[in-house]
């Protein structure tokens, strides 16, 4: 059973979550801290628990028990920072992304990453669109169990303590980069426009049949449900998408090859929240115009000299209402919290530094009043 026994004011969270998710936050912001509760015995004794690997080596895919006993480092104790963070865990994402090509068969490797989740990679399963009537049934293969049976685990060991989220989708173009490579997918736009089509109409089924598997086991809380990026959403079923593979394309490949896609995927479950990795306004604007998203979620350019959270302003005039999610440092944070000049409608999150519980706690109070 799922819940939020481990945050202490979960109650006012959630009501704060509903205004913003409403768009009835329109001058006021959401904010999470990172404050670092695990003690470094706790990792000693997981270490001393399990095999350890080097960063980036292979290595086996985590067992239930280890994945467990990984995520529950610090999660309690985090429960007494009053930020807008909920103990919603996002539990399989030891499979990564290159999980997609294993559930078609692929020759899946994980590779490891030091007190944290496995990454994974595989080599394109469809090399030639000839083979694709014969592609397998995503919902039998053996990954497919095995990740449904971690979120089983989760949810029986949650006892109404925590929660857990379903996956990211992996739609459209984001999909056929995992089952033909990236660079062919690009590849196929120009030579195998049809093809290309007829292999998101799979990614399409996959999708819904994935994340229909994975909300029977996550459920639901109150009047909401868990979803990547929002955590808890104020919404009976929502979805998160990206467009990742989209932003180094030209938009009217987005509107050709992605947003019907994407639109249909959101219309199926009713809500959607968008991962948006790139600091584009013209895919932005296009992106928005998605039915049922209720989240923008900004994500900058690494390259960018210009700090993602300075290109608010640019995204909410193309983005319209729609709350936007952003990541910042804690010193500009604070400096711009203070001077009362952070844009409103955005949670902001500050993961470059940790701060004390008690210094989180007294900025809460500071966020809680804030209006602009």
């Amino acid at each position: 059973m799922h819940g939020f026994a481990w945050k202490r004011n979960y109650e006012e969270i959630l009501d704060r979550r509903r205004k913003f998710f409403r768009r009835e936050m329109q001058d006021g912001i959401l904010a999470g801290f990172s404050v670092r509760t695990e003690r470094e015995e706790e990792w000693q004794a997981f270490e001393q628990h399990w095999p350890q690997y080097g960063e980036g080596e292979t290595r086996p895919f985590p067992c239930n028990e280890e994945i467990v006993e990984r995520m529950m480092i610090g999660l309690r104790a985090r429960g007494e920072v009053e930020d807008d963070f909920l103990p919603i865990l996002y539990s399989i994402l030891d499979c990564g992304e290159g999980i997609i090509g294993g559930i078609y068969g692929g020759n899946i490797r994980f590779l490891n990453r030091k007190r944290g989740p496995s990454f994974s990679g595989t080599p394109p399963v469809l090399p030639d669109y000839a083979d694709i009537t014969r592609l397998p049934d995503p919902m039998e293969n053996k990954w497919m169990k095995r990740l449904l049976d971690i979120q089983r685990a989760f949810s029986a060991h949650a006892e109404g303590r925590y929660a857990q989220h379903h996956s990211l989708t992996m739609d459209a173009l984001n999909f056929v980069a995992e089952i033909r490579g990236a660079t062919q997918a690009y590849i196929d736009i120009y030579e195998y426009p049809e093809e290309l089509k007829a292999l998101m109409e799979i990614g399409l089924d996959f999708n819904i049949r994935f994340q229909e598997a994975q909300l029977a086991i996550t459920g639901g809380y109150a009047d909401g449900c868990f979803v990547w990026l929002g955590e808890w959403v104020p919404f009976p079923r929502a979805i998160a998408l990206s467009v990742d593979a989209y932003v180094i394309c030209n938009v009217d490949h987005y509107l050709e090859f992605g947003f019907d896609y994407q639109k249909r995927l959101i219309e199926h479950f009713g809500y959607g929240l968008m991962h948006f990795h790139c600091n584009r306004t013209d895919l932005a604007a296009e992106v928005a115009k998605l039915p049922g998203l209720r989240l923008f979620q900004f994500g900058g350019d690494t390259r960018d000299p210009i700090p993602e959270v300075e290109h608010v302003p640019a995204m909410r005039k193309v983005v319209g209402d729609v709350p936007i999610m952003v990541e910042c440092s804690t010193e500009y944070f604070i400096t711009n919290l203070r001077k009362h000049t952070l844009p409103p409608n955005v949670w902001y999150n500050m993961w470059d530094q940790p701060i004390s519980v008690d210094e989180a706690n007294r900025l809460m109070d500071e966020v809680r009043a804030y209006h602009v």
